[in-house]
């Protein structure tokens, strides 16, 4: 069935769109000849008014954790964090106090996700001897529930450790089973081998033939090693954008200098650098990787869970958050901050997915900053919100 959306505001001012097959098969301008329009309206169509709202596209969050939040859950206190070590514990024990099944949760969350016009995540899952696939079966069975309103990308996450908590063989476990990416976690700090840990990862990935995503929690001069060994070990596998290191807290705590030669590797090998942009702490500073050329993509990361009683999902704001840290206050730069939450375009062409979001604001810069609730989210043509 066809679908016809009138009054869309576009950048280059209201337009009537036309879906078939979920994609976007037609974008008519208001001016346009008054016989396009009455075409794309015959009988066989069905029509909507948007009346003036801003189309944006959906929304990508490439770091979560739909296995570890306590959404649906009483108030849970939470407790400051001491060390990683204590840490890893503490979560252990609040998750096993959680009274809803981790499908329960998970499928919670990501709808919720969706509300805000989030239609594709990358969702790190918890995979141990000791947790074993339960969580990971769980967010299978979301993933298919879900498959019509959001694309879900699992890594297959050793929370513990890979080498710590003796997951190589969990780990490939997982990804016969259906995780897309072999997951780590401070190969130095938590692990306590730096190139046996990230060795380890690469043979698993290579040998399953997956890509990698990588939290680095370490900083200083480790952080920035473990990173140049990542990018060089991305090379020598032919895993060029295949891989992302989540975090990477040390590039933001030396001088731009200091960390450039760092950056510049990271951008020969193809390796990708996701954020949840951070206000308690240093993170990879914007604008340098914007001029580096540096792959980069932002994630919610914790949503009320053991690790942060805030957050709820809403791609929109962590990019607001985004350009308000950076100062980027300009057009140019509001409208790029885009590309770090999504793989659409904010100009819809034909032949496009018909992937996107109605919001009500005076443009998609306006929307960036003032953050409005999202009016209609659609996903393959369909309106799914």
């Amino acid at each position: 069935m066809k679908l016809v959306i009138d009054n869309v505001l576009l950048p280059t001012g209201t337009h009537t769109l036309v879906i078939e097959e979920g994609k976007i098969t037609q974008v008519v301008a208001e001016s346009a000849d008054q016989d396009q329009i009455t075409q794309a309206l015959h009988s066989d169509a069905d029509s909507w008014n948007a009346a003036g709202l801003v189309y944006l596209p959906t929304l990508a969050d490439m770091h979560c954790h739909l296995d570890k939040h306590h959404i649906g859950e009483r108030w849970i206190p939470l407790e400051p964090f001491q060390t990683l070590e204590s840490h890893l514990a503490y979560e252990k024990k609040l998750l096993g106090g959680l009274t809803q099944t981790v499908g329960e949760r998970a499928k919670a969350l990501a709808e919720q996700m969706i509300d805000y016009g989030t239609t594709r995540i990358r969702t790190h899952v918890d995979v141990d001897p000791e947790v074993g696939l339960r969580n990971l079966e769980a967010i299978l069975r979301v993933r298919d529930e879900l498959y019509h309103y959001m694309d879900i990308e699992i890594v297959a996450f050793p929370q513990q450790g890979l080498i710590r908590s003796s997951s190589e063989q969990i780990v490939k476990e997982a990804l016969a089973l259906g995780a897309d990416l072999v997951g780590g976690v401070d190969p130095a700090g938590l692990d306590g081998d730096m190139e046996r840990s990230l060795q380890m990862m690469f043979d698993i990935a290579t040998a399953a033939n997956k890509g990698i995503d990588l939290h680095l929690h370490d900083g200083g001069e480790t952080g920035l090693a473990t990173l140049r060994r990542f990018a060089e070990l991305t090379m020598e596998a032919g895993l060029q954008h295949r891989t992302a290191v989540s975090h990477a807290y040390c590039l933001g705590e030396q001088t731009e200098s200091d960390v450039q030669p760092t950056l510049d590797v990271l951008k020969k090998a193809g390796v990708t650098l996701v954020s949840s942009v951070p206000i308690d702490r240093p993170m990879p500073r914007g604008s340098q990787i914007l001029d580096t050329g540096v792959n980069f993509m932002l994630g919610s990361d914790n949503i009320r869970d053991a690790w942060s009683p805030f957050g709820n999902g809403d791609m929109l704001q962590r990019a607001s958050r985004m350009a308000e840290r950076e100062n980027w206050v300009s057009d140019d730069r509001l409208l790029g901050t885009y590309a770090w939450v999504s793989n659409g375009k904010l100009t819809p062409s034909v032949g496009d997915p018909a992937d996107f979001m109605l919001v009500r604001a005076l443009n998609a810069q306006h929307a960036l900053a003032s953050v409005p609730a999202r009016a209609a989210v659609f996903k393959k043509g369909k309106r799914i919100r």
